[in-house]
């Protein structure tokens, strides 16, 4: 028999889900504002270097793989990319480089996030309910 979700376990998941993606993105994306300028031709670059895309991805991934694995999967999928998206909005529009396209990162990293985070939360459900018990 087994015991039916708290409500207070669904808080905690939200604080936990929304303060790790807050956390990681402002750990690995939203310090770095310095565009970088091609010394030859002249062309701008950045403010991100690959390594800070794939590591915000990566800790993205556990934390929604592990979600869905505990059982939260749609908790997942609707913390991550909502928050993810305003702490990009919040971050790009308030730059003083910015060329006023945000808006448009921004419905990117909403659908982008959204599409990565069902597929790996759904894939942390599907083996979570296949392990033995």
């Amino acid at each position: 028999m087994t015991e039916p979700r708290r409500p207070s376990s669904v808080a905690l998941w939200t604080v936990i889900l929304g303060g790790v993606t807050l956390a990681a993105y402002w750990a690995f994306l939203g310090w770095d504002t310095e565009r970088d300028v091609d010394p030859v031709t002249g062309a701008e670059t950045g403010p991100y270097q690959a390594w800070q895309v794939l590591g915000l991805g990566a800790v993205l991934a556990v934390l929604t793989f592990e979600a869905g694995r505990r059982g939260r999967p749609w908790l997942a999928t609707l913390v991550v990319p909502a928050v993810l998206t305003a702490s990009f909005s919040v971050d790009a529009a308030t730059d003083p480089g910015s060329d006023g396209l945000w808006p448009i990162g921004a419905a990117l990293v909403a659908f982008g996030s959204a599409v990565g985070t069902v597929l790996v939360a759904g894939l942390g459900a599907y083996l979570g309910r296949r392990r033995p018990r």
